[in-house]
């Protein structure tokens, strides 16, 4: 698609959910439904039909596997518009606290304002989209917890987004910030050995670096959808300092034309 022509739609598909948005919101009320951010903002994390459903599938994975302790402090990389801090409202006790952080202002702000009167939960705007930037210059994003304090690390459909630098950086900086015995969940886009198919090319990722470990969806928006192959990927997990503690594989590229689901790996010190 020229790139003109996708931005032209995107921008329509904006303006046609904002105009939705009032709509929406007064359904919600009549169906006695929580507060939700209004349609664009949702549409930002992704479907909007899943919004509710995948942080609730989220969580009870999370409770399953008893990740969640009361008086936990949790960090959400690319928390969004705050949809799995719903979640652990119900999760996280008096002293348990949330932090969350997003390179999207409005989203960041809409939760602000909407889980302002909570003094468990802090949003964060992560004013650079990649820690390379500024001229080319390193200037690493920081995730805003100290040192081996959270007690959980999510990072749902983060890697999906980001290429190699960014991804291995973002993975020093869970190591950094997770508490040791404790894990951090991440969710991608692996292929390779050990999915059902070894193909090299795939119907959905189609371009990719030189080496054939990182490929992309869109060639002119390659962090629109990344994919790793997997032994690199946990080699990039060593490097940063982690193991990889647990995976489920949930997608296997190259048997469809669609997404079946993300990868979701358990890491820890």
């Amino acid at each position: 698609m020229p790139p003109k022509l996708y931005v032209f739609l995107q921008t329509l598909r904006l303006k046609l959910l904002r105009l939705l948005a009032p709509a929406d919101t007064l359904l919600g009320r009549v169906r006695g439904r929580e507060p939700l951010p209004p349609l664009w903002l949702r549409r930002h994390v992704g479907a909007i039909r899943n919004f509710e459903s995948a942080a609730r599938q989220t969580a009870d994975f999370l409770r399953r596997l008893d990740l969640v302790k009361p008086d936990d402090h949790f960090l959400d990389i690319g928390c969004g518009t705050g949809v799995m801090a719903f979640e652990f409202q119900r999760m996280l006790g008096p002293l348990g606290r949330y932090v969350g952080f997003d390179v999207n202002r409005p989203a960041i702000e809409w939760c602000r304002v909407a889980f302002g009167s909570d003094p468990r939960f802090t949003f964060g705007l992560a004013e650079v989209s990649s820690p390379y930037g500024d001229g080319g210059r390193p200037v690493p994003y920081r995730f805003p917890m100290t040192d081996g304090e959270a007690g959980l690390v999510l990072a749902k459909s983060v890697f999906t987004h980001l290429l190699e630098p960014d991804a291995c950086h973002y993975l020093r900086e869970i190591r950094r910030t997770l508490r040791p015995g404790r894990t951090a969940v991440i969710t991608a886009f692996l292929f390779g050995k050990g999915s059902r198919t070894d193909r090299g090319t795939s119907p959905i990722f189609g371009f990719g670096d030189d080496r054939g470990l990182v490929k992309w969806r869109w060639k002119a928006r390659p962090e629109s959808a990344v994919a790793y192959e997997r032994d690199h990927f946990t080699e990039m997990i060593a490097e940063a300092g982690l193991r990889l503690q647990w995976l489920c594989q949930g997608f296997w590229p190259g048997n469809s034309t669609h997404f079946t689901g993300q990868d979701i790996l358990l890491v820890g010190h």
